[in-house]
């Protein structure tokens, strides 16, 4: 029966009717019309505008009530539906005297109080109290009957869209004395798009209800999301010989409108009491259209990073687009290093991991930016060390930018920190932006605002990120007005990144990743690690490089022959440098390289500074590179690579600029009547670190004694003496080639100077405690003695290292593999490798592992497996065979599913094995004596998986002969229930050597207690078992109670911290007294009295508490 058509006395008809009242109850209730089900909801704090979640909105009546109006009533049974409907009949006999009926609401103040003033959000509007109507022309007042106090919960079913689905309109149940419509008010929200006319269509009525009012404070048909409170408009529309208000706000997409639910309530005086309101979608005739300063500003942009981007700054131009190949791009994690001190313990770190697992978190460039959150500025860093490629990278980005690609952005700024840091200039956000790259012709105001407006497609990188900060923390934003005031530019980029400017807008921060990038950045939402190319890749960017030339082939064949400079271009920069010195080897006609990093760079300076030179240039030239190594060095110690003041001299400046030593660039001004300011900078940072290491050799006032503090190798894991972290390599390395010609054609000094330093550092390495250093400044240790090139020091090094190396979560690059490798290859004792979470290549694995005096390693289990893969794959089988002999396991941790998966990937390559190993031996069996030797297995995946990733290791269980301690018991809790409980009393049997298990706090109840009892004698080794914390009663407590006499191995047992009442404590230490074999019971449990517990303490000593 619907209400919308009950007649005048109908209300008392129904009263006097068989219908049931709860029944008729619903008929009154909007929450019982069309399809959607109500609940009623005690919470009078429930948030009704959400319009992100419009199907699960509850729409609050409130019917006012003397004292306390705010309290929530229910009709909730019968006696309350009969009350509510005789209050209802009552308003019915009222309304037959009366045919004019007029409702007051006060939301309806509220809105027009909104739509005048336009200063609070829609989804702040507090919800209203609805007045009780007053009955013109009745001697009484409604407020004097005597009726029940209600407020109810409504809900909104629907949303109001093209494709037929409506809103439907909850209206207040109070009734009217008529089915006419005589004065109908209704006040909702929509959002438009523009401000053309719609029509309201209700079902049943004959026509559509047109607006009636013009648009207030709209500005165009595009969302405006700059302002803070979105322009309104108000309709007013006739329903019967009423009128309503509508008002509309902004649409959230362009392609639909949402009708959006108010946040007080709806009262409609007529007899429907549900109404179906559907607004049709008018979409816009025009697409939007930018302002035309916009959409010039924006296509200089783009025409200015179309032209600086096409190439590539090196020693020939090269398009961009022929040398350019991306370098492995992968999302790490970080974790917090804590520290003795709040300093240290803010300090974050990548997480290493695998080669497998880098693999797996791969990234193309296309998804640099993609990243799900609010509105609010999104932070990407990127990372990696010097010559990685981050520069190349945000070249590259800004290059596909302006061909069309990342169109989520309208603009793109790209700064370079170590330039724009030099400027002691105040700037203001619009000064940033509109200053220092393309000046817009006209129309920059306009430009500015919708910037402001539109912060979501605005694109700012800054690369090189530490070369904008100094020792101190970036200074806070104090300006009051930060997007218009004068800031200097690290204030502004602070203010950027605390989101006190442009909030909305993305930046994307290039740094290396030792530089404190989050004590400056406090939330990172997406970190990025470019770890370089890989074998591949290196020959891929070498046969580009020599694309075209007579000797390409001859080029990649050279440089791959040499393992050590091949193993350097995993960095893209040193890749370049090494094409570059190959390409004037072959075109002198020679047929070696150099065989260290630093004769490629005095090879490559010499290359650049002797052609054609007289004798009285070449001193000149000698004197101008040592000015620039001193510049070099001096900045360095300040960590900047770039200067703000001029060169020393002329002579000094055309030097570095002509043979591109230093890259000149020039500061913006604030309007064009100001003198044009410039800069220099190093044109890369491996040639600062090398003419740093050329002014410590060449340096009168650098005294012997006091270079051994630029080659400081502490024991202790702490950051590096100096900013420039390859001086260390290149000045081991130039000390000794003293007699080398390259050198002597740099410097016009005495070589007996260089001699004296050589033997100063001869000295201090003798010294070092080269067993004590950690992982990094051992490694750091091995590529300074290996750039000596000395066989002496090779030598000294390889037998004082420890037998024991262990690069555990230290990232091994392949130049790290190489020096490595020669170092150990040159010693006659054994060592053990633990490489887990380095990262190292399968080719540098494959390198140590097939060492003769490597007798055992350690590596992630994915590698592991993949290298085996790998040798099987090329009938390797003799490195096969010897690899897996000397691979170890034990002890083994599973935290992942990952790891559970590796471990059951190990156990059947074992299975594999067996075929290859027969070909090379023709044995019939073989075990892995990783499998065969596990002893202690922990098992550590928490609540989330716990369950999942136990049922699949107990699976493998039975292929560890040897496992003698089986950890179940993490901080977190793996929760393996008495499903699990009971998959591993089925394995019992095979694991005979088993002596610990521990199933503490993993939810065990009586039910896998039982199913662990009657399994546990089949493990004839176990001497303690442990169950601490779990949920066990007395009925599993008697059944290990039965067991406990047939374990005759067992020693120690541990059922603290369950529900063991006194029955069964008793019952535990009853079996006890049959089992002299146990010699310790651990039974406290909060359920057991502790008078019990001591009197079963005083008869059996072995109970523990």
């Amino acid at each position: 029966m619907d209400s919308a058509f009950v007649s005048e006395n109908g209300y008392l008809d129904l009263l006097h009717s068989d219908i049931d009242p709860l029944h008729l109850y619903t008929l009154l209730d909007p929450k019982s019309s069309g399809n959607e089900e109500g609940d009623f909801s005690a919470d009078p704090e429930v948030d009704a505008c959400n319009y992100e979640q419009l199907n699960n909105m509850d729409f609050l009546c409130t019917m006012e009530n003397g004292e306390n109006g705010d309290e929530l009533y229910l009709c909730s049974n019968t006696i309350e539906a009969y009350a509510r409907i005789a209050e209802l009949a009552e308003y019915v006999l009222k309304d037959q005297q009366e045919k004019q009926v007029e409702d007051t609401f006060a939301g309806n103040l509220i809105l027009e109080e909104m739509a005048a003033e336009n200063t609070e959000k829609f989804t702040d509007i507090k919800m209203q109290k609805c007045h009780k109507r007053t009955f013109l022309g009745s001697a009484e007042s409604c407020s004097d009957a005597s009726e029940p106090k209600y407020k109810k919960i409504v809900e909104v079913p629907a949303v109001s869209a093209e494709n037929g689905s409506f809103l439907a309109m909850p209206l207040n149940s109070h009734p009217a004395s008529s089915t006419s419509l005589t004065n109908q008010h209704m006040s909702f929200s929509v959002p438009a798009t523009n401000a053309l006319e719609r029509s309201f269509v209700i079902p049943g009525s004959a026509a559509p209800l047109i607006p009636e009012c013009l648009p207030v404070g709209m500005k165009g048909s595009q969302e405006n999301t700059g302002f803070a409170d979105p322009p309104q408009q108000i309709l007013n529309f006739v329903l019967g010989n009423g009128t309503s208000d509508v008002i509309i706000y902004p649409v959230m997409t362009s392609s639909m409108e949402t009708l959006m639910s108010p946040s007080f309530p709806v009262s409609l005086c007529g007899l429907e009491l549900f109404k179906e309101v559907r607004v049709p979608i008018i979409p816009s005739e025009e697409p939007f259209k930018r302002p035309k300063p916009v959409e010039a500003f924006c296509t200089s942009l783009m025409d200015y990073f179309r032209d600086v981007c096409k190439s590539v700054a090196m020693e020939r131009e090269v398009p961009l687009d022929h040398l350019f190949i991306d370098g492995t791009l992968v999302q790490s994690q970080t974790e917090t290093k804590t520290g003795k001190n709040s300093v240290k313990a803010v300090e974050k770190e990548l997480v290493t991991c695998s080669l497998q697992g880098k693999e797996k978190a791969a990234l193309k460039r296309s998804q640099i930016f993609q990243i799900s959150g609010g509105k609010e500025t999104k932070v990407i860093v990127v990372l990696g060390k010097a010559g990685m490629g981050k520069s190349i990278l945000a070249q590259k980005i800004c290059q596909d930018w302006s061909n069309g690609e990342f169109s989520q952005f309208e603009f793109v700024f790209w700064f370079d920190c170590k330039q724009i840091s030099l400027s002691e200039k105040q700037y203001s956000l619009k000064d940033l932006l509109l200053e220092f790259f393309v000046k817009p012709q006209k129309g920059s105001k306009e430009i500015f605002e919708y910037i402001l407006q539109n912060p979501a497609k605005v694109l700012l990188i800054f690369d090189g990120f530490e070369g904008l900060h100094d020792h101190e923390n970036l200074p806070r934003c104090s300006a009051r007005q930060p997007e218009k005031d004068l800031c200097s530019i690290k204030e502004l980029l602070s203010g950027l990144i605390q989101k006190k400017i442009l909030n909305g807008c993305t930046l994307l921060l290039t740094a290396r990743p030792k530089d404190k990038v989050y004590q400056y950045v406090s939330k990172v939402d997406k970190t990025i690690e470019i770890v370089g190319f890989s074998p591949q890749q290196r020959e891929l960017y070498i046969t580009k490089y020599f694309e075209g030339l007579s000797y390409c082939d001859n080029a990649l064949k050279l440089i791959k022959e040499c393992e050590y400079l091949f193993s350097h271009c995993y960095n893209p920069i040193m890749c370049r440098f090494v094409c570059f010195v190959c390409e004037t080897v072959l075109e002198m006609g020679d047929k070696s390289l150099p065989s260290t990093l630093t004769t490629v760079f005095l090879k490559l300076a010499q290359q650049k500074i002797t052609p054609m030179q007289t004798d009285v240039t070449a001193t000149q030239n000698q004197e101008n590179l040592a000015t620039l190594a001193r510049i070099a060095w001096y900045l360095g110690e300040k960590h900047q690579s770039a200067m703000k003041s001029c060169l020393p001299s002329k002579e000094v400046k055309e030097f570095a600029l002509k043979y591109g030593f230093f890259l000149p660039f020039a500061f913006p001004r604030h309007s064009d009547s100001e003198e044009e300011e410039f800069g220099s900078t190093f044109s890369d940072f491996v040639i600062q670190n090398f003419l740093g290491a050329l002014h410590l050799m060449l340096a009168e006032e650098i005294k012997d004694k006091s270079l051994t503090k630029y080659l400081s190798f502490p024991s202790k894991k702490k950051k590096p003496y100096n900013w420039l972290d390859l001086v260390p390599r290149f000045l081991a390395g130039l000390s000794f080639l003293q007699d080398d010609p390259y050198f002597c054609s740099l410097s016009n000094k005495d070589v007996k100077q260089s001699t004296k330093k050589q033997k100063t550092l001869l000295k201090y390495i003798r010294k070092l405690q080269i067993n004590e250093l950690c992982p990094e400044r051992l490694l750091e240790l091995l590529h300074c003695i290996y750039e000596t090139q000395s066989i002496y020091l090779l030598q000294h090094v390889a037998l004082r290292l420890k037998p024991d190396l262990s690069f555990l979560d230290v990232v091994l690059t392949p130049p790290d593999v190489h020096v490595l490798h020669s170092i150990l290859k040159t010693s006659r004792k054994e060592f053990f490798l633990d490489l887990r979470n380095s990262s190292i290549d399968m080719q540098g694995l494959k390198d140590l592992v097939g060492l003769k005096n490597v007798a055992s390693f350690r590596a992630s289990l994915s590698d592991t497996v993949r290298l085996w893969k790998s040798l099987e794959q090329t009938k390797d089988y003799e490195l096969l065979r010897a690899s897996t002999e000397k691979f170890v396991l034990d002890p083994f941790k599973a935290k992942t599913m990952k790891d559970v998966s590796d471990l059951s990937d190990l156990v059947e390559m074992q299975e594999k094995m067996i075929n290859c190993v027969q070909d090379a031996s023709g044995c019939s069996s073989y075990e892995i004596p990783a499998i065969k030797n596990l002893r202690k297995l922990e098992f550590a995946l928490g609540p989330a998986c716990g369950l999942q990733g136990f049922l699949k290791l107990v699976e493998i269980l039975a292929a560890f002969p040897s496992l003698q301690h089986l950890d179940l018991d993490a901080l977190s809790e793996n929760g393996i229930g008495d499903e699990g409980a009971k998959s591993l009393s089925e394995v019992f049997p095979t694991l005979t050597s088993l002596e610990t298990l521990n199933l503490s706090q993993n939810k065990i109840t009586d039910v896998g207690a039982e199913k662990l009892a009657t399994a546990l004698p089949s493990l004839s080794s176990l001497k303690t078992l442990s169950l601490y914390n779990n949920s066990i009663c007395d009925f599993g407590a008697e059944n290990l109670a039965k067991v406990l006499p047939a374990m005759a191995s067992l020693r120690v047992l541990d059922v603290q911290y369950n529900k063991i009442t006194g029955v069964g404590a008793q019952q535990l230490t009853d079996s006890l007294r049959k089992c002299p074999h146990i010699k310790n019971l651990v039974m406290w449990n909060p359920t057991i009295p502790y008078g019990v517990l001591e009197h079963l303490q005083q008869l059996d000593s072995r109970i523990s508490v």
